[in-house]
């Protein structure tokens, strides 16, 4: 009942939002094409045939606006999705052994709600980006593995390369307090997204926008194609392993016994901040010499394990000492 109650809630925002989201482009539609044939159209259809009519770079006010509502509402979707996926594949938890951040202040409610407005300005210069690109292929008929599947693993390693040299610096003592700290208040991540942008938002900024430098390195300055499904994918595969990082669950990918990703490496980072720097692959942590694996021997307080709340099993002990 409680975990039913629990999911209720979670969908509460999205579905809000999308409902939102379905008024607004709906009215938008009857009221802008009343008088042509775009107002028979369906909604997605009328969005799809105003876009190919002004393009990207003259969208309308209604338009924009739908599309941020789209952006905010992909990334609830999206943190759902990672903690159903990790129920859905029964993986295991990775055991609290640092303390957990129960209660979520001002301040984190502030910067997680910042940054996700911060999203759609993001989605759209990328999305205009790539509306420009030559390298950038749109056409259904022009998909190939070349430009649909061969830029996925590029792109996470370019990313991953600028990311951990900026996440290193983050963590430099004369810059660590005025940015990073707040993050690494949670010692023990377990929220998905929302522990994951619960950044300082400089940070995000950067973080968020080396994407689309790795995007502009791969297609502009290496000459490479890639298709538009191509970073569907990635911006699909993106938040799911950045939220895996930041859940209690054991989660990795092998090809062939060798790791390219491990939620437990991140984990080490948030309890051990001089290490695993990378957010996707530890392949530069290990060029650099920062990679620290993960210890199942080390030490774990029952104390600190959470509870079906989501909060550390001692939380009303703590709460009563702290009145």
């Amino acid at each position: 009942m409680t975990e039913c109650c629990s999911l209720r809630s979670k969908l509460v925002t999205p579905l809000a939002l999308f409902f939102n989201v379905f008024l607004l482009v709906q009215f938008h539609g009857a009221s802008a094409y009343t008088s042509s044939s775009i107002a028979n159209e369906s909604i997605l259809s009328s969005f799809l045939a105003r876009m190919q009519r002004n393009g990207i770079d003259n969208m309308e006010i209604m338009d924009l606006v739908f599309f941020g509502c789209v952006a905010i509402l992909g990334m609830e979707a999206m943190n759902i999705v990672t903690k159903q996926l990790g129920r859905s594949l029964r993986l295991k938890n990775i055991p609290v052994r640092g303390k957990h951040l129960d209660d979520l202040e001002a301040i984190d409610l502030l910067y997680i709600t910042l940054n996700k407005m911060a999203t759609v300005p993001f989605v759209y210069l990328l999305a205009k980006y790539m509306y420009h690109e030559p390298n950038a292929v749109s056409s259904l008929d022009s998909i190939t593995f070349g430009n649909l599947i061969l830029p996925i693993v590029p792109f996470f390693i370019i990313y991953d390369f600028f990311y951990t040299i900026l996440h290193w610096a983050l963590h430099i003592q004369s810059i660590y307090g005025y940015i990073h700290k707040h993050h690494h208040r949670q010692k023990a991540p377990s929220r998905a997204n929302a522990d994951a942008v619960n950044v300082h938002p400089i940070e995000f900024f950067l973080g968020e926008y080396n994407h689309l430098f790795a995007i502009f390195i791969y297609c502009n300055l290496l000459g490479f194609k890639m298709h538009i499904l191509a970073l569907a994918i990635i911006f699909i595969l993106s938040p799911v392993l950045t939220g895996l990082n930041h859940t209690r669950f054991d989660s990795s990918v092998q090809i062939m016994g060798i790791a390219l990703y491990d939620s437990k490496w991140h984990d080490v980072h948030h309890r051990i901040p001089q290490s695993n720097y990378g957010q996707y692959t530890n392949f530069w942590d290990l060029v650099f010499g920062s990679f620290r694996p993960y210890n199942s021997n080390d030490r774990v307080n029952p104390d600190n394990q959470l509870g079906a709340n989501g909060k550390s099993l001692n939380y009303g002990q703590q709460k009563m000492k702290a009145k």
